[in-house]
């Protein structure tokens, strides 16, 4: 451990935190006095200072960028502590319009590349007994029309995860995966579309795109999940799934345990345009 470090502090490595909720982590473990490194595709190395995360490069899809950025960051601090796996990308489209490659594209980053990091990063966090912590989401726990493929990138990170738990908890190493539902960021500018949709037989395809667009617009600054995630930092025993969503998208989360499956499938479709 670092000769400076405060007996609380942890160092922390957050991939996707050059924008949106990766930043909001980023900013308010940092503000918090961890030592927390932020990764993006684009930026330059750079330590932390008091009250601002470090940066290190990285690209998920790339193996040889995730060891060697965990790599700089353990010869710089000595151990790793925390890894929160946020990087990510959305798509929207239909399941008979979306190609195999638009499939993989999404699957690379949100489940292959966080794979990738996990593996890297595991072995340093059975060192320190440390927390590995994934981003998830409401949508991995509910499918919703036009988006099954991130839909199901999502609900695979859940049984990655819970295979994880079991695995690391003889080592000690705590595996949490938190549901965000929707946050005001840039995902809106970012998410992929199938690059064919097919208006006749899908007609409600745009209208649901800009419904989806609006919630995101009109949604709640995602400093919440900085917050949510600085209190898993300071658990012993936090729990395996942490929702920080609005009260109607968590209540989704619980009636898709007690409705039948259809009744539930019907209260989805009738929240979306699809006709």
């Amino acid at each position: 451990m670092r000769s400076d470090f405060h007996p609380q502090s942890k160092v922390v490595l957050v991939t996707g935190a050059t924008t949106g909720i990766g930043a909001s982590i980023a900013k308010v473990l940092a503000d918090a006095g961890h030592r927390v490194w932020g990764t993006g595709r684009r930026v330059e190395e750079s330590a932390p200072a008091p009250g601002q995360p470090g940066t290190v490069p990285m690209d998920v899809t790339l193996p040889d960028t995730v060891s060697s950025a965990i790599a700089a960051i353990v010869a710089a601090e000595g151990r790793l502590d925390a890894v929160v796996n946020n990087a990510g990308i959305g798509m929207m489209g239909a399941m008979g319009d979306t190609t195999e490659e638009e499939l993989l594209t999404v699957y690379r980053t949100n489940v292959v590349g966080l794979h990738t990091v996990s593996r890297v990063a595991i072995p340093h966090l059975i060192a320190s007994r440390g927390h590995l912590m994934h981003v998830g989401s409401v949508a991995g726990v509910v499918g919703l029309p036009f988006r099954g493929v991130y839909c199901s990138s999502k609900a695979a990170v859940e049984l990655i995860a819970e295979a994880q738990s079991m695995e690391l908890a003889r080592h000690g190493v705590r595996v949490t995966v938190l549901r965000p539902g929707d946050f005001k960021t840039a995902i809106n500018n970012n998410r992929l579309r199938v690059a064919q949709p097919n208006h006749d037989a899908n007609p409600g395809f745009e209208a649901v795109c800009d419904a989806v667009n609006a919630e995101v617009a009109h949604a709640k600054d995602p400093e919440d999940m900085g917050k949510a995630v600085l209190k898993l930092l300071g658990q012993r025993k936090p729990p395996l799934y942490v929702a920080v969503a609005p009260p109607l998208q968590r209540l989704a989360i619980r009636l898709k345990r007690i409705l039948p499956d259809r009744v539930f499938e019907g209260l989805i479709a009738r929240r979306y345009p699809l006709d």
